[in-house]
């Protein structure tokens, strides 16, 4: 957050409460940051960016149900609050709660008919619901006003794979790879899409680039195990599946996996 002031040691105003309570959230004291914003609030109860501010750091502090209702005041003071809208949409995607996130980033667009990042997240907040095809029409728009967006290619990529546009889905992981060559989980999604298109070693090599970008990615090593299954490589899936329970021991998926792999391998091993 930028600071309108030099540091303060004795606060006397709400706007220096707000400005000291700024310099704690920049050094992640959460906690310090909402006693001084608290203090803002006591001396101004409409002082707006004090609102905001202490919603962003109970945010950051996991504690997000608290969150909303400052967000609600920042908003009842300055109906017209983008950001508010926008941070309270997400606080509640956050919490499962998409009807209501999509309403908050629905007034985000009325305010701001170009906001890519209010397009993104109702996108992805109708995605969560299972309707990827409203979910694609505002990705659309994302990219549209904002053409090197890497994350809203990639989230369109996964709604069209959700829709069996394997093909497309592609297409646009392979622009957000371009946009952000580092994309880990672009490259694992689009292994992901070659896999159900029957082409596992394609596969295969996105999830290697997958696993050199994050070596903890349990995911996939879990999606090169079934790749890798496919090929009848039941000692380097095992292996894989190994991996995945590794960095993530209540991993289930993977353990079943394994075990699929493993009764295979022994049926192979009976046979010869």
């Amino acid at each position: 957050m930028e600071n309108t002031k030099n540091p303060i040691e004795n606060p006397t105003s709400a706007e220096a409460y707000v400005d000291r309570g700024n310099e704690f959230y920049d050094q992640g004291d959460y906690q310090a940051a909402i006693s001084d914003y608290d203090e803002a609030i006591r001396l101004d109860p409409e002082y707006v960016r004090a609102y905001y501010n202490r919603g962003l750091a109970k945010s950051e502090l996991g504690h997000l149900e608290a969150a909303i209702p400052d967000y609600d005041e920042a908003i009842r003071i300055n109906p017209e609050n983008v950001d508010a809208y926008r941070n309270r949409g997400f606080t509640k995607y956050q919490l499962g709660k998409y009807f209501e996130a999509i309403s908050d980033y629905d007034q985000v667009i009325r305010i701001n008919p170009e906001h890519a990042n209010a397009y993104y997240n109702r996108g992805n907040a109708k995605r969560e619901l299972g309707h990827p095809e409203a979910a694609i029409a505002d990705y659309d728009e994302a990219i549209r006003i904002d053409p090197e967006y890497a994350d809203a290619y990639h989230n369109r990529g996964f709604a069209k794979s959700e829709l069996g546009e394997h093909f497309a889905a592609i297409s646009d992981y392979d622009e957000a790879i371009r946009l952000d060559p580092e994309y880990a989980g672009a490259y694992n999604n689009r292994g992901n899409a070659k896999f159900r298109l029957e082409h596992p070693e394609a596969a295969i090599s996105d999830y290697d680039e997958a696993i050199r970008l994050d070596p903890k990615y349990a995911g996939a090593y879990n999606n090169r195990g079934l790749a890798k299954s496919e090929l009848g490589d039941f000692e380097g899936a095992i292996a894989d599946y190994n991996e995945a329970i590794r960095i993530d021991p209540n991993n289930a998926t993977a353990r079943s996996n394994r075990e699929n792999a493993q009764k295979e391998l022994r049926e192979r091993q009976k046979e010869t």
